[in-house]
């Protein structure tokens, strides 16, 4: 089923609103942001590249669809101010959890070296 420009191009930006707001919704810890959100995101540029790379003819040719093409790119902005916060939040994570495993290693090491210097005294 082939879809006119115009219908492809407010779709995709229809779509590209939902996953900004779900994005959005995970930086302020209310939903998680994962794989599945990333392979969205990516397929829906995929998806919208052609179009964006003509934008600057459609512009030219196309002028009823100036408006939607601003909104796209509105949208892109958005995503990558979204992007840069969601690396600064996995960062901090991944630094988190660095020092969590950091901390179980120094009880394991902790208890095995009891476990050796008591052990046999209290069999």
């Amino acid at each position: 089923m082939s879809h006119s420009l115009p219908d492809r191009l407010a779709r995709g930006n229809l779509r590209f609103r939902g996953l900004l707001n779900e994005t959005h919704l995970a930086l302020r810890g209310e939903r998680l942001f994962g794989v599945q959100q990333v392979r969205q995101l990516s397929a829906l540029l995929t998806e919208m590249a052609p179009i964006w790379d003509a934008a600057p003819e459609l512009r030219r040719f196309r002028p009823e669809l100036i408006e939607e093409l601003d909104l796209y790119r509105s949208q892109l902005q958005d995503l990558s101010a979204m992007l840069r916060s969601v690396r600064m939040m996995l960062l901090a994570q991944r630094s988190q959890i660095e020092a969590r495993r950091t901390q179980v290693s120094a009880v394991s090491d902790w208890a095995n070296t009891m476990r050796q210097t008591w052990g046999p005294a209290l069999r």
